[in-house]
């Protein structure tokens, strides 16, 4: 009986990223959940209680944000020793994990338009990884004194955000395809002729 409930419980979740992956979260209501999930709408308030204890869950559960050592990967056989350099490299392979998150992207679109317990609980997530890796390269090259990393960081970010959520809508941006990995490898080389610029900029 309790693995039934379990395995019910895992269905409910998945049809949750499905929904949100394929229609967003206009399309994502309790009938639809439990369309997709083949169980009765009656289970999802007997185990979730409602829509937003629903989202919670499914938001605790999910890996949605690349995590602080994912960025920093092996050392060993990272070829970073700059500021920039670690910069570069922590920008690009968030570039290139937020772009294999469908849910990820679903969840930041629908952060901007309404806040609820899925959005707000990726944001907690976002920050901590962010503060994390801040740390991380203050411990590793310190900051100079004259250059805010903190919000210079934040403006790449955000950047690096619109572009991939942007692709949902349209290819193009300013002439750059981002159909193809040359686009991708333009943006590239511009976080990393950015970051030594401010780096070569005493």
């Amino acid at each position: 009986m309790a693995r039934d409930k379990e395995e019910t419980k895992a269905r409910i979740l998945a049809a949750v990223g499905k929904l949100l992956a394929e229609s967003g979260f206009k399309q994502l209501g309790v009938n639809a959940i439990a369309r997709e999930a083949g169980v009765d709408k009656v289970l999802i308030y007997r185990y979730f209680e409602n829509l937003p204890s629903l989202l919670q869950t499914f938001a605790k559960e999910g890996n949605y944000w690349i995590t602080v050592k994912e960025l920093i990967g092996d050392q060993t056989v990272v070829d970073a020793e700059s500021l920039a350099d670690w910069m570069v490299l922590f920008l690009t392979r968030f570039l290139y994990d937020l772009q294999t998150r469908p849910i990820t992207q679903e969840i930041m679109r629908w952060e901007l338009l309404e806040g609820n317990e899925l959005t707000h609980e990726l944001a907690t997530v976002r920050d901590h990884v962010a503060i994390e890796s801040l740390e991380f390269l203050k411990h590793k090259c310190s900051f100079p004194p004259n250059k805010d990393i903190p919000a210079i960081s934040a403006v790449l970010i955000a950047g690096i955000v619109y572009l991939v959520m942007r692709t949902k809508v349209s290819d193009t941006f300013l002439g750059i395809d981002f159909s193809s990995p040359t686009g991708w490898q333009r943006i590239e080389g511009a976080i990393a002729s950015l970051l030594k610029a401010v780096e070569n900029d005493e």
